[in-house]
């Protein structure tokens, strides 16, 4: 197969790793970063072929002393919109990076579309953008974050596959599970009602967010953050609270308007006193940007 260059993209995340099967079928090997780690894709690429990024992008301020490296952009958080002005890069909020991918792969003349991959890429969006009828998705994500990329690589290589058997019987494990881990993490939450409602957790491991937040956003909350172990912060919003503006103002991260990510910037372990700052610190950003919009 033609080695085309490079494909950054994300790390542990079903649509970046969709993005990276693609790519890799169409002679691209993928590097893996964390979102807000883009630049250190970079320092990994060791030979000088074209570079893609898919479902990330940069700030900025740091796109310029890259530029000339790459090749396309393809992208979807609402953070990205200020690169939507340079010729090599497309931002498209409606569709996911996988899909934004897919569709630039088919239109290049890489792949050969496929109603298997339609199937998987369309699967993928509608759990990404959280659509109505997401639950295919949702239970692919399932498998993915327990089995891995390397699994999701070797199974979906070429589109969806239907699920055998021991891999339905590990999802029906997983639901269960599902619950019970939401369970122990409420015991973890903090809330506040001023001036939004709002709720933080502290996770004491990785595992169904997604799930998690739109259950507590049907419940009321404006807003909902996750502190990972690792200090990396996910939040989740309804339309009273921007969630991108407030990760890249707050916690120096971005993404959509209802979902996005940062990071803190302390050490851990992360507890509930930590969940009650980062809410305490949210707080006062929506507070200051009442009064500055009401003047």
């Amino acid at each position: 197969m033609t080695q085309r260059g490079w494909l950054i993209t994300h790390k542990n995340c079903l649509d970046g790793a969709t993005a990276a099967i693609v790519g890799e079928q169409c002679g691209l090997t993928p590097i893996f970063i964390e979102p807000d780690r883009v630049l250190d894709g970079f320092a990994l690429i060791t030979h000088d072929a074209p570079i893609y990024l898919a479902d990330v992008s940069l700030k900025p301020e740091h796109y310029q002393g890259v530029s000339s490296r790459i090749a396309k952009l393809l992208d979807h958080h609402q953070s990205a919109l200020p690169l939507s002005r340079y010729p090599n890069v497309l931002i498209d909020l409606s569709k996911s990076g996988s899909h934004l991918f897919y569709a630039f792969a088919v239109d290049q003349g890489w792949l050969k579309p496929t109603p298997e991959w339609e199937r998987l890429v369309y699967a993928v969006e509608r759990y990404d953008l959280w659509k109505p009828a997401h639950e295919p998705g949702q239970n692919l994500n399932r498998l993915f974050h327990t089995l891995g990329y390397d699994w999701y690589r070797e199974r979906f290589a070429v589109g969806w596959n239907p699920y055998q058997s021991h891999e339905q019987a590990l999802l029906a494990d997983l639901i269960f599970r599902e619950k019970q881990y939401m369970r122990e993490q409420l015991k973890r939450s903090v809330k506040v009602w001023s001036p939004l409602p709002m709720i933080a957790i502290a996770l004491s491991e990785e595992g169904a967010t997604n799930e998690l937040a739109h259950q507590l956003l049907g419940q009321g909350a404006a807003l909902v953050v996750f502190i990972k172990p690792d200090g990396r912060l996910s939040a989740r919003s309804d339309v009273r609270i921007d969630a991108a503006k407030l990760m890249e103002d707050v916690f120096s991260g971005g993404g959509h308007a209802r979902a996005a990510g940062g990071r803190l910037d302390l050490p851990g372990p992360y507890d509930q006193e930590t969940a009650r700052a980062v809410l305490e610190r949210i707080a006062n950003y929506l507070r200051l940007k009442s009064r500055t919009l009401s003047k």
